[in-house]
């Protein structure tokens, strides 16, 4: 039987989250460098982003992380895949990618709207070796601030129950949160309209 679980916002925890890099305005304010986890970063929009770093970077992936992000086996990267996360239309979708200095990208988080002008799917994969720095929380709360900006009020997400590192992350935002629980998936709501009022 599902559970529902609600958070409220806590906005102290994120106004510390915002606190101490440049925000995003809107796409044209891309790409800006900043500090995450002690080492410079640049963050951009994924569009555009060199077709075999994001390869790289897939293929360095532990099995563990390809499955909790998408929920299937690892295969190698196909052309038309690379081409679906870099050529998107850019109406119904907002993809940002963190790379440190060298280029090398370390985290990548995307929003699309489907079918409702105000609500997106969204989703969020780190670099294995540079989890627990703080790149998922960074990356996630840019899109937030983009996606509010481009009118999208709430945010959707299905993850996979043992996916509990996501699940801390999303409750650590400091965003409202619901969670829907069921035995296989987790159904997150996140209210990007808190944001309005920091």
């Amino acid at each position: 039987m599902p559970r529902y679980l609600c958070w409220p916002p806590d906005e102290v925890r994120l106004r510390r989250s915002l606190a101490g890099w440049l925000h995003p305005t809107s796409r044209a304010s891309l790409p800006l460098m900043m500090e995450v986890g002690g080492v410079p970063c640049r963050l951009q929009e994924l569009a555009g982003a060199d077709p075999e770093s994001i390869r790289a970077a897939y293929e360095a992936l532990s099995e563990q992380s390809i499955y909790l992000r998408f929920m299937r086996a690892k295969q190698p990267a196909t052309d038309d895949q690379l081409a679906f996360f870099l050529d998107y239309p850019r109406a119904p979708q907002i993809a940002l990618l963190l790379t440190d200095g060298q280029g090398r990208p370390l985290a990548q988080a995307q929003s699309i709207r489907r079918r409702h002008p105000d609500r997106a799917e969204f989703s969020c994969l780190v670099a294995d070796h540079f989890q627990h720095r703080g790149a998922g929380r960074r990356i996630l709360l840019a899109l937030a601030l983009l996606a509010r900006a481009e009118g999208i009020r709430e945010w959707t997400a299905e993850v996979l129950a043992q996916n509990r590192p996501m699940l801390a992350l999303l409750r650590g935002l400091g965003l409202p949160l619901t969670l829907v629980t069921g035995r296989e998936l987790v159904f997150v709501r996140l209210d990007l309209s808190v944001l309005d009022t920091l």
